[in-house]
């Protein structure tokens, strides 16, 4: 089973490149690296300014396409749904590049609960605390459904998650979920 990951580092939301941040020493995008490539067989890296330093990370770089620029966290999927090596894979694992503490074991715990509803093409975080849309494990063949969503006006990954039948994954703590994306938490 191909598993692949799509990072997410293409907001503009503050003006910050959140994946560039420091972060005990090192870069957050590094971070969320250093915990998902020993769980997935390739790494994408969504990034819309400093593509040289994301370069350096992984030379799979998918800058939003033109038409979706701006428009949120969905942009990064839509840009994804005409990837021919993203679409090769079996499941996409999607995560922000500012949650530097994402569990060690998250895609065997996503991978558990694809297998007791195969039929499911979507899956998401939450914990007590919140749910988490932008922690995603998919099946690449929805990405298409994408683009109708977001020319229709739409914008929540929620939304389109929603839309999509996502089932929930439980996590008993937020704590490997926290955002360190603004310039003061980091």
């Amino acid at each position: 089973m191909k598993i692949f990951a799509l990072i997410s580092a293409g907001g503009q939301s503050d003006g910050v490149d959140k994946g560039l941040l420091l972060w005990q020493g090192k870069t957050l995008i590094d971070c969320v690296i250093e915990r998902i490539r020993p769980q997935v067989d390739h790494i994408a890296i969504s990034a819309n300014r400093n593509l040289e330093s994301y370069a350096v990370r992984s030379p799979h770089l998918l800058p939003d396409a033109r038409q979706w620029r701006y428009l949120g966290g969905l942009a990064a999927l839509c840009t994804a749904a005409n990837d021919l090596q993203i679409a090769s894979a079996d499941w996409l694992l999607v995560v922000p590049c500012d949650m530097p503490n994402l569990p060690d074991d998250l895609v065997e715990r996503f991978q558990a609960v694809s297998k007791k509803t195969p039929l499911c093409n979507a899956f998401y975080i939450e914990t007590p605390v919140t749910p988490h849309y932008n922690v995603m494990f998919i099946r690449p063949q929805i990405l298409q459904s994408t683009v109708p969503y977001l020319n229709s006006g739409l914008r929540t990954v929620r939304g389109w998650l929603q839309q999509q039948r996502a089932r929930v994954l439980q996590f008993d703590h937020d704590d490997c979920f926290i955002r360190y994306g603004k310039s003061n938490n980091a």
